[in-house]
């Protein structure tokens, strides 16, 4: 996940800078910025989670897909076809799946 946002990163900084509108540049970099940071944080947190149960993390990353990918393809919106602002309606789907997932990760580790 990480080497995928750091690529898709510097797409966004280097390679599309002159091609998409600074509105679309924000919302490319958001995107890679939060893949990367659930990442790092799933890095961090492996050492305390179990193979029990990876409902928590499921979700971390299933959540991660859904929000980046339907921003990177929002942010090029003006190169592909402009139906694609549609997927912004799936995005919070994907947020609400980070969101839930980090929630079930603390409270079970806050209940050990």
């Amino acid at each position: 996940m990480l080497s995928v946002s750091i690529a898709l990163g510097a797409m966004g900084a280097h390679g599309l800078q002159e091609t998409i509108s600074q509105k679309y540049v924000t919302i490319w970099h958001t995107a890679s910025l939060y893949f990367a940071l659930n990442a790092i944080a799933l890095m961090a947190s492996s050492p305390f989670t179990s193979s029990k149960n990876r409902l928590p993390l499921n979700l971390i990353i299933a959540g991660s897909f859904i929000f980046s990918c339907t921003l990177w393809l929002l942010a090029l919106n003006e190169l592909i076809v402009p139906g694609l602002k549609k997927l912004g309606a799936i995005t919070p789907i994907g947020g609400a799946m980070m969101i839930f997932g980090w929630a079930v990760l603390g409270i079970k580790q806050l209940r050990k």
